[in-house]
C-alpha cells in the first residue's frame, strides 16, 4: 500500500495498489493485496461463477496452465496471484 503524509494535519491516507489483469482481456483494478484477482474472475467466469472458491481456483489453475504452458499454485488467493505475477498474466502498475 502506498501512505501518503498530508501537509500538517498528520493525517496519512492509504491508496490501494493497482493491479492490470491480462488473461483473454487487460482489466485494471485496485486492491488490498494481489490475491483480490480472485474474487474478480469469480464473477465474470462463464462456468465457474457457482463454484465454491478453492473449486473454483482449481479450474483456474488448470485454464491458466493450458492457455500459457506455465505452472500455477492454487492453494489459496494469493499463491494463485503470486503465480499469475510470476507468469505475467497479473502485474502490478501503480
Amino acid at each position: 500500500m502506498i501512505s501518503l503524509l498530508l501537509g500538517m494535519t498528520g493525517r496519512v491516507f492509504t491508496r490501494m495498489p493497482r493491479y492490470r489483469l491480462s488473461y483473454g482481456t487487460s482489466l485494471e483494478f485496485d486492491g488490498q493485496t494481489a490475491g483480490e484477482v480472485v474474487p474478480i474472475l469469480h464473477a465474470g467466469h462463464v462456468t465457474g461463477s457457482g463454484e465454491r472458491e478453492d473449486i473454483f481456483l482449481r479450474r483456474m489453475a488448470i485454464e491458466m496452465c493450458e492457455w500459457s504452458g506455465d505452472h500455477y499454485c492454487f492453494t489459496d488467493r494469493d499463491s494463485l496471484a503470486r503465480s499469475m505475477i510470476r507468469n505475467g498474466l497479473l502485474e502490478i502498475i501503480d
